[in-house]
């Protein structure tokens, strides 16, 4: 039976088709077995017995057909149950001939190969050269099919364009390899069976079994070429060398058209591909003579060495084809000319530069001598290794000079380094010296107190760091120091902070309280004193020195703070609010009577004086409180505590302040009264501000005069002046007020203000301040003169004595007209007339 036409062409159609067939012929001698069917047999041999001679012929001949098919079947059953058995041994070795890669599928070779043989050797019915090369082709045609789908990905044919060309190469050379191990293991077992020549040999026709695999793998060698090619071309592309744009643009261009001539590329059976592929490796080798100019411009216009040896490089790891890189070999001599060139120039520029050479930015010294050293070394050492993995450079003329240069420039290098590494070696004690100065250190000139850290230090750390990164060996004396590294950067900046935070709370401090704070300045000096006399940077217990001191320093800036906020908020607030109330209440828009003003100025005052006896008391409770804050502030009993005479000192300091906030606060309520009711003079009563008074001009024949007068209107103001001194008596001295009644009333701040010489000034002011406008008030009053005939004058006497004239019709005209224009005039008389403080 041929298994040919099975759905599945690969090894697991071949076990499909008999596993299929077993079973049909199986269920088949199932039926034969049946008791009908040995019913019908059991009856025709009794009828053929029974029978005619004639009839008997025909059932014998009927019955000999039918034990003869029984027996064709049993026997094909047999086969087929033979061949299932030993074919599906192979089952577990050809599964990753359909789910594997081709690595995987060269690891089951040997497996597969030794089942096959197996089989060859003591099957039955399978071991004929048919049936097996038919098993060889149809693993054949699933190694192919394996493949073509690893390298396709289950994609369209023009997938493979989009692959990364250097993925898509690799597994075309595993394709390749898995020919190879799959004829290598066919080969090996071939030649075992024949160390035993009366075994059954491997005797196929080995085309029929190969010449499929080895025709598609001629087709992977040429895409191995053509997809080499394209990878080469796409790194000289993503490298972006100048000057090859057209280069590039041509090979996309012969890329482009291949392409869209639509071959399948793994379809080996088609020959325009080979024809194609001709025409398109013509092309390629026109577009490499032009990439060969470029090459041998682009060496020419480099003059650095290592620039020169990096492009060389870079074209080898990139160029694949042999033409290209039996080229480039020829560029590493003239690179080798070069090079001599190159350590004439290192030699010159060491010479030049050896004894101040440029140092890299945040180097020490000693390091950035070594650095520039070995930086001049790697200049000429660098090329020299690569050089020296190409023994036909070294074998040119001019190469031994040019080696011997590099020996004696190389050894002049690695001196200067090891000189400089000498020289720090040896100063390393020296620079650790400052490790016994002490931590702090007062200077003499600012008196002002500084971390006295050597840093000499800092740069022996600086220096073992950065040669240790450089790979060079650290002396134990170093190490010791760059491993204290960040224990000393921590004391450093712990007591550099401290030592500012100092200096930041005594400038802090209020002048005032500078004296009674000094004792407690002293105590932190002393908390800082071990640091200036005992402790050195090889102390063990400068851990609990600083902690100490932060703790100091903690409870001092709380003092400060505290002082400054009772300073600031309860004493210099209060002050300024005391200096500015003003005991006077002067409304700018409302004029009063002399006994409105007086009721209103006294009521007010009341108020003020409550408001000053309160802030009094404010004031020295809180002074009283500093002083308390100040005494109560634990002192080392090495430092003297504050004294009394300070403190007595700094009370009467504020007391003073007191003494000139209410002194100010008196000055500026007499000058705002006397200001109000300063002299002003005019008739325009549209003023911006009232005047003070409002007084009623009244005739009292035979005169005008004002009600109230302006006597009385000086008497309401000097009893305005005795009300704002008169407040003061209510406030009583400081230390005096929890004193009784008689006590506190003879120790107030009345007799200090009265007496002073400015107050005195202010308040003879103010009891004259009406003098200034009387004349002007008698003025205005006289004006009104030239109309007193009106009240003093007899009307009837005056009546006669018109009429004794014996008047005329335009007499009493002339004369009552005369009247009218008088009374015209009085009319133009303004009802209120503004006099300084006064609204007449």
């Amino acid at each position: 039976a041929d298994s040919s036409g099975s759905a599945d062409r690969g090894p697991k159609g071949e076990l499909e088709y008999w596993r299929n067939r077993m079973q049909r012929l199986t269920s088949i001698t199932e039926q034969l077995k049946r008791k009908d069917c040995k019913n019908v047999f059991a009856l025709l041999s009794t009828l053929t017995k029974a029978s005619p001679e004639m009839a008997k012929q025909k059932t014998n001949l009927l019955l000999r057909r039918w034990k003869q098919i029984d027996v064709n079947i049993t026997e094909a059953a047999n086969e087929a149950k033979d061949n299932v058995k030993y074919l599906f041994t192979l089952e577990r070795f050809i599964e990753p001939l359909y789910s594997g890669t081709a690595s995987t599928i060269i690891d089951t070779l040997p497996a597969l190969m030794n089942s096959i043989k197996m089989i060859h050797t003591i099957a039955r019915y399978y071991n004929t050269k048919a049936r097996m090369t038919n098993l060889f082709s149809k693993i054949t045609d699933q190694m192919i099919s394996n493949c073509k789908q690893c390298i396709e990905s289950g994609k369209d044919k023009d997938s493979l364009w989009e692959k990364d060309p250097q993925e898509l190469v690799r597994q075309l050379e595993s394709c390749l390899k898995l020919n190879e191990a799959y004829q290598e293991q066919y080969r090996l077992t071939k030649r075992k069976l024949k160390q035993m020549p009366k075994g059954k040999q491997f005797d196929f026709e080995e085309h029929h079994i190969f010449g499929k695999f080895d025709l598609f793998c001629r087709r992977v060698i040429k895409l191995i070429d053509m997809f080499s090619t394209i990878e080469q071309f796409t790194s000289l592309s993503q490298n972006k060398l100048e000057g090859m744009e057209d280069l590039i643009d041509g090979f996309h261009k012969i890329k482009k058209e291949f392409r869209s001539k639509s071959h399948d590329l793994l379809d080996y059976h088609n020959n325009k591909f080979d024809r194609d592929y001709v025409e398109f490796n013509v092309k390629i080798n026109n577009l490499e003579g032009g990439l060969q100019q470029f090459i041998n411009m682009s060496f020419e216009n480099i003059t650095s060495i290592e620039h020169s040896l990096n492009l060389l490089h870079k074209f080898q790891t990139i160029l694949q084809r042999e033409s290209l890189k039996s080229d480039l070999d020829s560029k590493l001599n003239i690179i080798f000319q070069n090079y001599g060139m190159e350590l004439e120039q290192v030699q010159q520029l060491y010479e030049k530069q050896k004894h101040e050479p440029p140092i890299p930015r945040n180097l020490p010294p000693v390091a950035g001598n070594i650095t520039w050293s070995r930086h001049l070394l790697k200049r000429i050492e660098e090329p020299m290794k690569q050089f020296e993995s190409n023994q036909n450079v070294l074998a040119g003329k001019d190469a031994k000079r040019i080696i011997k240069m590099y020996n004696k420039v190389a050894r002049t290098l690695v001196a200067f380094e090891y000189l400089w590494y000498q020289a720090w070696v040896q100063s390393i004690d020296q620079a650790k010296t400052g490790l016994q100065a002490t931590l702090i250190i007062r200077h003499p000139e600012d008196n002002k107190l500084y971390v006295n850290f050597d840093h000499e230090i800092l740069q022996l750390i600086r220096e073992a760091k950065c040669l240790d990164r450089m790979g060079i060996e650290i002396p134990e004396s170093a190490k010791i120091a760059l491993f204290q590294e960040e224990k000393f950067k921590g004391f450093y900046n712990e007591l550099h902070w401290a030592l500012t935070e100092y200096d930041r709370v005594v400038t802090e401090v209020i002048p005032v309280t500078a004296m009674v704070l000094r004792p407690h300045f002293n105590d932190m000096e002393y908390k800082l004193r071990p640091g200036m006399i005992t402790l050195t940077w090889t102390s063990m217990n400068i851990d609990q020195y600083i902690s100490h001191v932060h703790s100091g320093l903690r409870k001092l800036e709380e003092l400060v703070s505290n002082i400054n906020d009772i300073i600031e908020n309860r004493i210099e607030k209060n002050l300024k609010i005391v200096s500015k109330t003003l005991l006077v209440d002067l409304p700018e828009h409302s004029s009063f009577t002399v006994s409105e003003f007086v009721d209103m100025q006294q009521n007010h005052i009341k108020i003020q004086s409550r408001l000053l006896q309160g802030k009094n008391t404010e004031i020295e409770h809180a002074v009283d409180d500093l002083i308390k804050k100040i005494e109560i502030y634990h002192l080392d009993s090495h430092v003297e505590s504050v004294s009394d005479d300070e403190i007595g000192k700094l009370r009467k300091h504020y007391n003073h302040f007191m003494y000139q906030a209410l002194l100010h606060c008196a000055k500026n309520s007499m000058n705002s009264l006397k200001k109000r009711i300063g002299s002003r003079l005019g008739t325009n009563f549209l003023y911006v501000t009232r005047p003070f008074f409002e007084v009623n001009v009244q005739l009292m024949p035979p005169k005008v005069s004002l009600s109230p007068s302006l006597d009385e209107i000086q008497e309401c103001i000097n009893q305005s002046a005795q009300a704002i001194l008169s407040c003061f008596k209510t406030v009583v001295d400081w230390g005096y007020f929890d004193m009784p009644e008689e006590l506190r009333a003879s120790h107030t701040f009345f007799e200090k203000i009265t007496k002073d010489i400015e107050i005195v000034r202010v308040a003879l002011l103010l009891t004259g301040c009406i003098q200034g406008i009387r004349n002007t008030v008698s003025e205005y009053l006289g004006s009104f003169g030239k109309y007193d005939w009106l009240w003093k004058d007899d009307k009837d006497a005056a009546y006669k004595e018109f009429c004794a004239l014996e008047p005329t019709l335009e007499d009493y005209e002339v004369k009552l007209k005369s009247f009218g224009d008088i009374e015209a005039e009085v009319d133009k008389v303004h009802s209120i007339h503004i006099i300084g403080a006064l609204s007449l």
